[in-house]
């Protein structure tokens, strides 16, 4: 059992395996509302209006579907700064008439939930003031999840959607995972981020610096699933930020490549950025 909690944890970019660069580019910028940032042949980087990149996507034509029954990403959530945002996200998207999944209300959060073209699960949502969050008798954040009250959020409502505002981040990223406690003994620990969540052998979240998670773990696809093969439609990586202290405590335990990446056990890789 760990005896430290990691000092700073930020997810900076997605790095996405996708089809078709010129769909995914139409379908992040037109319907979602990412600005395209930098293109090349085979790669764009999307992010902010001022230049943060959040997704990067990479085109592999010849990419495989991802298996319904096996482990890796579930959803990345892209945290909007105000609820007014989300408001204005909603109200965009329900005029595109693009097909959502689901919109809840997790007491923490309210949440939108789609698919890309390439059936890559997104979350758009915005957190509830920290001071509203509330918990359980044994510490752990109360974790409904209720239908999203949409008259409600609409009051909030003040502008058009122009894309996605500055200070938007990548919130949290969500995963299918084989083990839960195989999940635990590497998140918590080894890499010392904290237990926000758990439903026992079914879902953990994790989170650092007093957040209710940066990373969801489930077995909702089941127990003892296999990783994704290599060349996956879906999550290629993702940037982490931390501090050094941090960093030099997973080299010396010989988890942190010569490249600075890292390989959960469910190989989930992470590119490791030092702040």
């Amino acid at each position: 059992m760990a005896t430290f909690s990691i000092e700073k944890f930020k997810i900076e970019t997605v790095f996405l395996t996708i089809k078709n660069l010129k769909r995914s580019i139409d379908f992040y910028t037109q319907v979602l509302g990412l600005s395209l940032i930098e293109q090349t042949t085979k790669i764009a980087k999307l992010g902010t209006e001022d230049g943060v990149i959040l997704v990067q996507l990479e085109e592999n034509t010849n990419a495989l579907q991802a298996n319904e029954r096996s482990a890796g990403l579930y959803h990345f959530a892209i945290l909007v700064p105000e609820r007014k945002d989300l408001a204005a996200f909603l109200k965009h998207i329900l005029q595109k008439e693009y097909p959502l999944i689901g919109a809840s209300d997790h007491d923490f959060s309210e949440a939108i939930y789609l698919q890309d073209p390439d059936d890559i699960g997104i979350e758009v949502y915005a957190d509830r003031h920290k001071e509203n969050w509330k918990y359980q008798t044994d510490g752990q954040i109360h974790a409904p999840t209720k239908s999203l009250d949409v008259q409600n959020l609409f009051r909030d409502y003040t502008a058009t959607w122009a894309g996605f505002p500055n200070r938007t981040v990548i919130g949290h990223l969500h995963f299918h995972v084989s083990d839960i406690a195989k999940a635990r003994a590497f998140y918590v620990d080894i890499l010392g981020l904290n237990p926000t969540i758990a439903m026992g052998d079914q879902v953990l979240f994790v989170a650092g610096e007093g957040y209710h998670h940066h990373i969801g773990l489930n077995t909702w696809n089941g127990v003892g699933i296999p990783s994704q093969e290599k060349g996956t439609i879906g999550l290629k990586k993702a940037s982490l930020k931390m501090n050094k202290t941090d960093y030099q405590r997973l080299v010396q335990q010989g988890l942190v490549s010569h490249a600075n990446e890292m390989v959960d056990p469910f190989h989930i890789h992470y590119q490791i950025v030092i702040s």
